[in-house]
């Protein structure tokens, strides 16, 4: 039962890239996003993940967003994680850097079921920055394949905008996870973006990298 669940999600997420796939080349940007972080584990329940993002906009032309992130991580079940992150952004506007913080509970869900794996995330952002402040919610899923040092996975994320409750974003992926040694992780993905503004979505390629340090 719990390989058949996995099977689907895999085939729901393949066939929603695949629906997608008309939309990737007539994506309106392309965007370069790369993330590198450090896992502490404190101690059998407690873990510590702090990083940056670097992202690079405008057809990976200009250094555009960049981030800090720090969250402890508490092991309450043997699949469930509990966090709080605090996170720091500034994106640069008009040759400005507008600043914006983002204080975020986070519920992480993993099952694995040789050779394949689910993991369910739910974060709950209160966004602040000087146009105002704002709550969104985060879901998202990722079923991917224990087949080694290279894991290939697909993802999705929706984003919902709790102050104008409508969906404003969507984060489709597909990518693999590759094991450099025990404490060495990297990270290569495609992800298309579409975000809603004014009633129409527009699109954005991204490729993107991430390594993180486990300590």
């Amino acid at each position: 039962m719990k390989r058949n669940v996995t099977t689907r999600t895999i085939g729901l997420l393949l066939s929603l890239l695949l629906l997608t796939a008309p939309s990737i080349a007539k994506a309106d940007d392309t965007h370069s996003w790369n993330t590198l972080s450090a896992k502490f584990t404190l101690d059998q329940h407690w873990m510590l993940h702090a990083g940056s993002d670097q992202k690079f906009v405008d057809d990976m032309t200009e250094y555009g967003i960049w981030t800090l992130f720090a969250a402890p991580y508490y092991k309450a079940a043997t699949n469930l994680l509990l966090g709080f992150e605090v996170r720091h952004q500034e994106t640069k506007k008009n040759n400005l850097w507008v600043e914006e913080n983002r204080f975020t509970p986070v519920v992480i869900y993993k099952k694995r079921s040789k050779p394949a794996y689910i993991t369910l995330r739910e974060r709950v952002e209160y966004r602040t920055r000087e146009a105002g402040n704002y709550w969104v919610s985060r879901n998202y899923i990722k079923a991917g394949l224990n087949t080694g040092p290279v894991s290939p996975y697909i993802s999705n994320e929706l984003f919902y905008d709790l102050n104008l409750e409508k969906f404003n974003e969507n984060r489709l992926a597909a990518g693999l996870d590759i094991a450099l040694s025990k404490k060495v992780l990297a990270g290569l993905y495609y992800m298309y973006k579409s975000n809603e503004k004014q009633g129409d979505w527009y699109g954005t390629n991204i490729v993107g990298t991430a390594l993180t340090v486990k300590r």
